[in-house]
């Protein structure tokens, strides 16, 4: 059966069921489907799902005068005409478009008459129908559409650089897992789970990562018997290299099921994962379970096994925020110190301590 594309529409999946609906209206058209991706599209070509979208979808969409927002955003999320667009992230993509399309009742606005102030009443209000991080990623997006916009001489400067978000972050977020929390989780995780978390245990990599690296990433090495060249597509970060620890090593080599040019990571069935929501969102339900019945601490994450893998960079070798960074794979050396700023405090407590117990009491204060 042919593939048949359907522009509109929204698949995701919750709870291993699928969802479809139309994205600028909301109406669904699939709900609480059980089966692969491959049969959601086979559904979505069916006679019957066909004529619910031709009923249900949007009219095409308006085309709007040059050098208005909505002209801009039509360019900007048009991987035809938008590189930097088209190289997004597929999650990003989405969540980018989900947000824009917010706007839609003040695309007729030229670009030359908007001021900062107005993107500040935009944030607030969607703030209101949604919720702050969102507001904060339309900002985002919009920062980035109005940069390309400036460079290209469509706009006079970005008026959405340098607005202050309304998402407050928990910087505890993504914490570093515990010695013990590891030995558990490892210890109940199903396999699809473990490969995913020796990897970000071993290699810091972020899902994104996780999902796209593939055996061939996997090579000699003269000094460590084994490594990982790997491309980072968020840091568009070529060739980054990380030696294998003995221990990833030795648990790559039981995994016996590989192919020279497959995924390392796979999902339960041995296929590959979709993307790295799906990672995200399976890990999660996984950890907060084991959270629940209170084996592991609040707030385990996927992502706090990067945190692990700097902060043990930092204890054993005292590497400095830019080394740390160029583990990471990551380009500026304020990821460094994100990641291990709860190390830096450590070792100011230590000095502390061991200076109080190292105190013979014949000092003098000079």
């Amino acid at each position: 059966m042919a593939n048949v594309k359907l522009p509109g529409l929204k698949v995701y999946r919750v709870k291993g069921k699928w969802y479809v609906y139309v994205r600028a209206t909301g109406e669904a058209i699939v709900k609480k489907f059980d089966g692969s991706k491959a049969d959601v599209l086979k559904l979505l070509a069916s006679p019957d799902i066909l004529g619910l979208y031709n009923v249900k979808r949007p009219k095409p969409a308006r085309i709007y005068p040059d050098k208005t927002l909505g002209w801009l955003v039509a360019w900007f999320t048009d991987p035809e005409k938008c590189s930097h667009f088209k190289n997004l992230a597929a999650a990003t993509k989405e969540k980018y478009l989900e947000c824009l399309e917010c706007l839609e009742e003040v695309y007729d606005a030229p670009l030359a008459e908007l001021r900062t102030h107005d993107v500040v009443l935009w944030r607030d209000k969607i703030e209101k129908q949604k919720w702050p991080a969102f507001s904060d990623r339309m900002i985002t997006a919009l920062s980035t559409a109005f940069g390309l916009a400036t460079e290209r001489g469509w706009m006079d400067a970005n008026i959405a650089q340098g607005i202050r978000r309304t998402y407050k972050s928990n910087k505890h977020a993504n914490r570093e897992w515990l010695p013990a929390e590891w030995v558990t989780v490892m210890e109940r995780a199903p396999m699809h789970l473990k490969i995913a978390y020796m990897i970000a245990r071993h290699l810091g990599y972020r899902s994104q990562s996780i999902v796209t690296v593939e055996w061939s990433n996997y090579q000699p090495d003269a000094r460590f018997g084994m490594c990982f060249r790997m491309h980072h597509r968020k840091n568009d970060e070529e060739g980054h290299w990380l030696p294998a620890s003995p221990q990833l090593q030795a648990f790559l080599a039981d995994i016996k099921v590989r192919t020279a040019k497959g995924k390392i990571a796979v999902r339960f069935n041995g296929k590959p994962w979709e993307d790295a929501e799906q990672l995200q969102k399976q890990s999660s339900n996984f950890l907060t379970k084991l959270a629940r019945d209170g084996v592991v601490g609040i707030g385990l994450t996927e992502h706090g096994l990067r945190a692990t893998f700097a902060s043990e960079i930092k204890r054993v070798t005292g590497a400095n925020d830019d080394q740390i960074a160029a583990a990471l794979g990551d380009r500026d050396a304020r990821m460094g110190a994100h990641y291990t700023r709860h190390v830096e405090q450590e070792a100011r407590i230590i000095e502390v301590f061991f200076a109080k117990q190292l105190r013979t009491g014949t000092e003098q204060i000079v």
